[in-house]
């Protein structure tokens, strides 16, 4: 049996239409998902935009807007909407930027004029200036409002500019609350508690995380790359299989004559099988997590054991296929590769058509990724990004393993069966 082990592992290293499939198409793969999502992540984060501040009349005696904007510049504007240096109350700006975020850096000009001809050499994306009741005006290049307004823009300037108009906005609602209050009830001046409470952020909604921590945007793809990858790993227990039917091959034959009982034999290829599959799909986590940098949460050991399991699945599944009656080993790889193909397609392995697919499913037919090989492998790996416990995650090995053994116990069903009038 031993030797039996050896044999069928050095075939397996040996092939080199599963090893590309295993190994090398996982990693040539995931590099081309780094190259085109790389930048993906960046276009979601918020980034200080060039602005020109037009230092006029206006500008000298507006001493809020004055400090709202140089703390806007420096990210010292906290979660409460305290600016840092604000002359008066009404410089708080009800909650704006968060700690050592900065949302623009600035160049001054003293007129429009000026201004203008910084957004027309490309120094400033827009400009801020003060009227004469001390608010803020925000105006922006053409140029830039047309790249804010594109979704498709990697940049960020969308969310940068959404960010720093909210900051401009909620600056303005503040001071004219509090010109207004101040004008109906002049006694508020000299109340330290109506100052206390001027921009001060009632926290009507809160950032919580749903997570077990942040995950990459373009993990989804990674991870159905690496269930594509899994399915294609029954190649291996179904060229094990085959080599010992006797009506297949000349080796199969030998094998079936040889004093080693058959079940010795299945179970050597087997073990085997489980091995290299594990050991590729292994590496192609590896390549994902630490290359890519696609993260798990940190939760690495769990993620080893979702692979042993997504291999042991995988080797069941290629032990049903080799059982199947007469069927050659190069139609068995091309019905594989169908099938996995196939499957992958409902994982949201194929672009974002794929993807909204595989959310239809998962909100409407949820039975259907249920049955689906490929998507409880990925679910794998989303129980241990998107959950604090590893409840889900037990599950989600549970039924893979409960595949393994409807396909283990179909596959013995289907070699009892099989008989030879001679060989």
């Amino acid at each position: 049996m031993w030797t039996t082990f050896l044999t069928v592992l050095k075939v397996n290293l040996r092939n080199r239409t599963a090893l590309f499939w295993l190994v090398l198409f996982p990693v040539v793969l995931a590099t081309m998902f780094t190259g085109m999502f790389g930048g993906l992540a960046e276009g979601y984060k918020v980034k200080p935009v060039p602005m020109a501040v037009v230092a006029d009349a206006n500008w000298d005696k507006a001493y809020s807007a004055q400090a709202v904007v140089t703390a806007l510049a420096d990210g010292t504007a906290t979660p409460e909407g305290t600016a840092t240096g604000s002359g008066s109350g009404a410089a708080d700006n009800g909650g704006t930027a968060t700690d050592g975020q900065r949302l623009l850096t600035i160049t001054e000009t003293d007129s429009v004029e000026g201004a203008e001809r910084l957004l027309a050499d490309g120094t400033a994306k827009g400009y801020l200036a003060a009227d004469g009741d001390g608010r803020l005006a925000l105006t922006l290049s053409r140029k830039a409002a047309i790249a804010a307004s594109d979704s498709t823009d990697g940049s960020g300037l969308a969310i940068s500019v959404a960010a720093l108009k909210v900051a401009v906005d909620m600056y303005n609602r503040t001071d004219a609350v509090t010109r207004q209050a101040l004008k109906d009830n002049p006694q508020a001046l000299l109340s330290e508690s109506f100052w206390s409470t001027v921009g001060y952020d009632a926290r009507m909604t809160r950032e919580i995380t749903l997570t077990n921590f942040k995950p990459d945007v373009t993990a989804r793809y990674f991870y159905a790359l690496l269930a594509m990858a899994c399915l294609m790993a029954m190649s291996y227990a179904a060229n094990a299989v085959s080599m010992t039917q006797a009506n297949l091959s000349a080796l199969g034959i030998r094998r079936t004559v040889a004093p080693l009982r058959r079940s010795s034999q299945l179970l050597a290829g087997f073990l085997a099988c489980w091995l290299c599959s594990f050991a590729a799909l292994l590496i192609a986590l590896a390549y994902i997590r630490y290359v890519c940098g696609v993260g798990i949460g940190g939760r690495e050991p769990a993620a080893v054991v979702a692979v042993a399991v997504a291999s042991f699945m995988t080797s069941s599944a290629g032990t049903l296929f080799g059982t199947i009656p007469k069927l050659q080993a190069s139609a068995g790889a091309a019905l594989i590769s169908a099938v996995s193909c196939l499957l992958s397609l409902f994982t949201g392995l194929y672009g974002g058509f794929a993807m909204q697919l595989n959310d239809w499913i998962a909100r409407n037919v949820p039975v259907l990724g249920a049955i689906n090989p490929a998507q409880q492998v990925v679910n794998l790996f989303y129980s241990l990004m998107y959950y604090d416990g590893y409840g889900p995650f037990l599950r989600t090995c549970g039924t893979l393993l409960a595949m393994s053994a409807l396909f283990l116990a179909v596959g013995v069903i289907l070699l009892r069966r099989q008989r030879y009038e001679h060989l």
